[in-house]
């Protein structure tokens, strides 16, 4: 018979109800008050690290037991011993025939058979989908593993790498791509938010003035609290650069030069400054000698690099150089001169006002070449030329933006491609992007008076901006040298940025 040591009863009472309140037995070992303690204390959580270990204790007995002694009654054998260490009350016969083996090779043959099962039924269930694929879609020979990995065994046997797979794929991908048109398509414009460009200077007036660096991806930011900044663009992040505040001059217009070292500062006085981003260094213009002009708020810069233009009075048009900022010559048309745009060679410069005419300027000989009405135009307010040579866009005072093509150069009154005439209100700013794909229009009159057209189909993008695009009164706008950027100014001092996704670089 086994041998028990003897063994005492703590008994403590819950606060459980009548029917549940039973009396928990806590068997412990003869002068261990300790453990009467942590029973009392831990509860249930002690009860059952003590039955762990006494199923232990018991386990190893029973093998001590059985290796010394040979028993006969079925009442002496540990299988018929109950868990509080007392004879079972009934003994099931059977429990000496069957058994379960809880051994780990059990477990395992029992794992592998499971396992076996589950490859089998995927296996079928994997036939039964390829069956049906080849039913409607012919073979899936694209989607085959056996091929794929007889191939890799082929090319390993010849002694190359894996690499010519991959070379397949980017085939492939090279061909797909190919397929993709190269122009930006008509209708959907793939464009979303990213942080504004002046996140890290927020102005807290209108953007006057907006403009990216002609090769770097900088842009600038300007307006009536007398303040320049320069921002790096990713999009991300969007540094501050810059930042140069010049005393009693609020800035209306601020443009970089064609060499983009330095940045030309205008304001509604008989004077400018030069900012040298090189140098660090501001300079003062005093003025235009010879010229008596109210003030030189407007102005452009060719981009050949050889001219600053300024619109003066009287339909006047004063040459600077750009290098020395010295005067060079005048130019002047009919009426007054209300903007002014070039051609992307700086051959050519356009001039539109209030005759509704369109000027066409030979830079190199200084001379007016052509001009032609604008059609339905009664003061024409902005201009833009294409890079390509292309388009030429003129918007008047109506909200009216006419697109014509080069037949314009060679008409005295020609017919326009298209007038869009989404705007309502004098149209206050006109540009191309670097591909000539989209032309961007504004008003500054109207809340939200931004559209973006596509060319050639000369269609506006429907889907963007909506009544979403909280654009407010846009009031200055650029796109990034390569198009991956489209700036935003608006009246509350925001230089909003979108990422134009059909273009990879920025």
């Amino acid at each position: 018979m086994l041998r028990r040591k003897a063994k005492r009863e703590v008994h403590i009472t819950t606060d459980e109800t009548p029917s549940e309140n039973k009396r928990r037995k806590a068997v412990v070992d003869n002068g261990d008050e300790e453990s009467d303690l942590e029973r009392l204390v831990f509860g249930a959580e002690h009860d059952l690290f003590a039955k762990l270990d006494r199923a232990v204790e018991t386990k190893s007995s029973d093998s001590e037991d059985e290796s010394d002694e040979d028993h006969d009654g079925d009442d002496d054998k540990p299988g018929n011993i109950a868990a509080d260490g007392h004879a079972a009350k009934w003994v099931d016969k059977d429990d000496d025939i069957e058994s379960i083996d809880v051994s780990a090779e059990a477990k395992l043959r029992k794992l592998r058979d499971t396992k076996d099962q589950t490859i089998l039924r995927g296996t079928k269930y994997t036939q039964k989908l390829r069956t049906q694929f080849e039913k409607i879609y012919g073979d899936g020979n694209w989607a085959s593993l056996e091929k794929k990995k007889k191939k890799r065994k082929d090319s390993e046997g010849d002694g190359s790498t894996d690499d010519d797979d991959d070379d397949e794929i980017l085939a492939r991908t090279g061909r797909n791509l190919a397929t993709q048109s190269e122009r930006l398509p008509k209708g959907l414009l793939s464009i979303k938010r990213v942080k504004d460009a002046n996140a890290a200077k927020p102005a807290n007036v209108t953007v006057q003035s907006l403009e990216f660096h002609p090769s770097a991806k900088v842009l600038l930011t300007a307006g009536l609290n007398k303040t320049l900044d320069i921002f790096q663009v990713d999009g991300k992040e969007n540094p501050k650069l810059q930042s140069v505040f010049v005393n009693r001059f609020p800035i209306h217009n601020a443009h970089f030069t064609c060499d983009g070292e330095q940045v030309i500062m205008s304001s509604r006085r008989k004077y400018f400054y030069v900012y040298d981003m090189i140098k660090g260094q501001v300079t003062r213009i005093p003025g235009i000698r010879g010229r008596h002009e109210r003030n030189l708020e407007k102005f452009k810069v060719s981009p050949d690099g050889k001219h600053l233009v300024f619109l003066g009075d009287n339909g006047y048009m004063i040459l600077l150089s750009s290098k020395t900022k010295q005067w060079v010559g005048n130019l002047k048309m009919n009426g007054s001169v209300k903007d002014v745009t070039f051609s992307a060679d700086g051959s050519r410069m356009y001039s539109t006002g209030s005759d509704g005419e369109v000027y066409v300027w030979d830079m190199t000989t200084r001379s007016c070449v052509h001009k032609f009405v604008d059609d339905g135009c009664l003061t024409g307010t902005a201009l833009a030329a294409s890079k390509d040579g292309k388009y030429l866009a003129c918007g008047s005072d109506s909200g009216i933006v006419n697109i014509y093509d080069d037949q314009c150069l060679l008409q005295s009154q020609p017919r326009p491609l298209k007038s869009v005439t989404n705007l309502v209100t004098s149209v206050t700013g006109t540009q191309f992007n670097s591909s000539s794909e989209i032309l961007a229009i504004s008003s500054r009159v109207t809340k939200d008076a931004f559209k973006l057209v596509h060319l050639p189909s000369m269609t506006v993008f429907s889907n963007w901006p909506n009544s979403k695009v909280p654009l407010r009164y846009v009031n200055a706008f650029d796109f990034s040298p390569n198009s991956g950027f489209l700036s935003i100014g608006n009246d509350r001092g925001t230089a909003q940025l979108y990422r134009l996704n059909h273009y990879t670089d920025s």
